[in-house]
């Protein structure tokens, strides 16, 4: 079963020189929910590193892992959607950052 949490709110913080991660994360996107429940973290890993194995502690908390070049559409993503949420599969442990439906847009009329 897909454990899906809506992401109300988040937080960066890019860290220098951290021994955590294997000594190859660089950073972590925190995630909150509603009332600012804390969802978990997205660990920034260095590019060309193995990402560690995603996990769910036994509180819930999620624990999401992605290679530092995935940060800026992270980032884009939270900024920009209006309703973004963070899936992970307890089975396979894959995660991802999902939008909800949208209608499509006509963009921009040609000048």
């Amino acid at each position: 079963m897909i454990v899906s949490r809506k992401i109300e709110s988040y937080s960066i913080q890019i860290v220098s020189n951290y021994s955590g991660g294997g000594g190859y994360q660089m950073g972590f996107v925190y995630l909150y929910g509603e009332n600012l429940n804390y969802l978990g973290h997205l660990g920034i890993i260095k590019d060309g590193q193995s990402l560690p194995q995603n996990r769910q502690d036994s509180n819930g908390v999620l624990n999401i892992y992605f290679h530092e070049t995935e940060l800026q559409s992270i980032i884009d993503t939270l900024r920009n959607e209006r309703s973004v949420s963070l899936e992970f599969n307890p089975s396979s442990k894959w995660a991802s950052i999902k939008t909800d439906k949208e209608s499509v847009s006509k963009g921009e009329l040609a000048a």
